[in-house]
């Protein structure tokens, strides 16, 4: 089984301790990865997280397509409590400069790992 929605915002922040980009509906749907910043010596990986903290994990990522139009996620293993989900499918309707941050955001997030992340 796949979740799919509709994002309506995208966003990506870099902090001293973290990245941190996602998508949201503006209301209770998001995606969110995170990861530590490329400066940083401890590095747990990539960070995914549906919903709220008990739909969430490290290392759950097969691959990641982002296109204009949208946002798929392909899951190597089961997130948090999701049973049965494989992935995700996130139509994107944002801001054109929404989309570039999204898109920079996902490229340092994935950023040792060029094989997992498709921008088209």
């Amino acid at each position: 089984m796949r979740l799919s929605f509709r994002a309506t915002e995208a966003a990506f922040e870099a902090g001293d301790d973290a990245l941190v980009c996602g998508v949201s509906d503006g209301r209770d749907m998001y995606l969110m990865f995170q990861r530590t910043p490329e400066s940083m010596i401890e590095d747990e990986g990539i960070y995914l997280e549906h919903r709220d903290q008990i739909n969430s994990g490290y290392g759950c990522i097969r691959h990641c397509r982002l296109s204009r139009a949208q946002l798929s996620v392909e899951l190597s293993r089961q997130l948090g409590k999701l049973v049965g989900v494989e992935g995700f499918d996130v139509r994107l309707d944002v801001e054109e400069t929404a989309y570039t941050k999204l898109s920079v955001g996902l490229q340092r997030i994935f950023r040792d790992q060029v094989n997992a992340l498709t921008v088209a």
